[in-house]
């Protein structure tokens, strides 16, 4: 099927000069962009119309905002799938202290929508979300367009979305957009913990090394110390394993990091967490993926010729000749592996969470119907399905109150 005439004036028109122009294209699904590997779709249906559709207009919008923060755009007829499926990681059950939803009043106008626009690696448990707000509140139109995180804050910039499921934090230009816009800050609400180690969802991150490295630990200063050339935390500056403590051969080898360029949802974590936002060291090799071959599993395989190496990446990464190496949150303290059970409870210093953003201004009202969405992800339902989405993990009671807490000032 040939792209209607109606919409290729605005995909053609707007996008040109980004991805040089469309030429005859033929199926009913189209990836526009793609952004950490992540698919962007855009689908018409086979009526034609003299105008497009708000949807279709919105859909292309979010495109053309996607391009203008960065996002290098292509056109490839992809499975929107691709690297998207996890296997199921745990069997955890939902803490009972969660509270139980009580949905609120929300007063509903004729033809009224609440539309949620994000990421498509969080789509299972956002459906869930969505079929619970449906449910208690049938006279609302709850839609759910699930592309990419990165369709997340463009979303919000543009006044497409009400709610933007996240499976990182958003990333530098994506804030900023927003915050030329609108003058403040997107507001975040944590809604589960990311996977043990899946590459198809948002993951915890490892430290990687060689597996005769005899590092036992690393803290989070040591971390920044050996990546970062600002040192937020107040370390040292660390070039060798020998200036880790280790000795023999190892005492004056120095250390090789991997790492991947931003803009990136891991590389932008690790900058947050771990460098307080510091600046990275010179001399860093940044690694990408080959064919289907992960950027980690490139590094893993450079780190044969170098046993020196040291990156940070995720357990899927791990092969025969690498291993993962504890970390603790400060130094001398206890040294934790990633498992589930340091994942679930966060005692692991690279636990991730996932992400719904909003547009709250300071000083309002969250609108009602996004107050509700919220409470119901925060609920026990809520929670149960993260926990049937058998990857991302329910959150803890603890962090339900917080975010909850936070929720009750909107």
């Amino acid at each position: 099927m040939l792209m209607p005439r109606s919409l290729a004036p605005y995909v053609i028109g707007r996008m040109r000069s980004v991805i040089g122009g469309i030429g005859p294209v033929r199926d009913a699904m189209y990836c526009l962009a793609r952004s950490e590997g992540f698919p962007w779709m855009i689908t018409w249906e086979r009526k034609v119309s003299s105008r497009p559709s708000a949807r279709r207009r919105r859909i292309v919008a979010l495109a053309t905002t996607a391009a203008a923060l960065g996002v290098s755009a292509t056109i490839a007829l992809q499975p929107a799938d691709a690297l998207k499926y996890a296997k199921r990681e745990h069997n955890l059950k939902v803490d009972p202290r969660t509270p139980v939803w009580a949905p609120g009043p929300v007063d509903v106008q004729p033809e009224e929508e609440l539309h949620v626009v994000g990421a498509d690696v969080m789509d299972e448990m956002t459906l869930g979300w969505v079929k619970m707000m449906r449910k208690a509140y049938p006279r609302l139109s709850v839609t759910m367009e699930a592309r990419a995180s990165g369709s997340g804050g463009p979303g919000l910039t543009n006044e497409i979305s009400d709610l933007a499921p996240v499976g990182r934090e958003l990333l530098p230009a994506e804030a900023q957009a927003f915050r030329d816009k609108f003058g403040y800050d997107a507001t975040p609400f944590r809604v589960a913990t990311g996977s043990v180690g899946s590459l198809g969802k948002p993951a915890a991150s490892i430290i990687m090394v060689d597996k005769d490295n005899p590092i036992k630990c690393l803290s989070m200063q040591q971390l920044d110390s050996i990546y970062s050339s600002t040192r937020n935390r107040g370390g040292p500056d660390i070039t060798t394993w020998g200036q880790l403590g280790l000795t023999g051969a190892w005492v004056n080898r120095p250390i090789h990091l991997y790492g991947l360029k931003a803009p990136n949802g891991i590389e932008w974590y690790f900058k947050i967490q771990v460098m307080k936002m510091g600046n990275y060291r010179d001399g860093i090799q940044f690694t990408k993926g080959k064919g289907f071959e992960h950027a980690f599993n490139v590094a893993a395989d450079d780190m044969k010729a170098r046993p020196g190496g040291l990156t940070y990446a995720l357990l899927a990464n791990i092969t025969p000749n690498t291993r993962a190496v504890a970390l603790s949150e400060t130094n001398g303290g206890k040294c934790v592996y990633p498992t589930t059970q340091t994942i679930y409870d966060h005692s692991y210093p690279l636990s991730r969470y996932v992400y719904i953003y909003v547009n709250h201004r300071p000083g309002t009202r969250l609108p009602a119907k996004v107050k509700e969405f919220l409470k119901a992800v925060l609920s026990r339902e809520g929670q149960q399905q993260v926990a049937d989405d058998g990857v991302y993990i329910p959150l803890q009671p603890s962090v339900v109150k917080e975010e909850l807490a936070k929720l009750d000032t909107m």
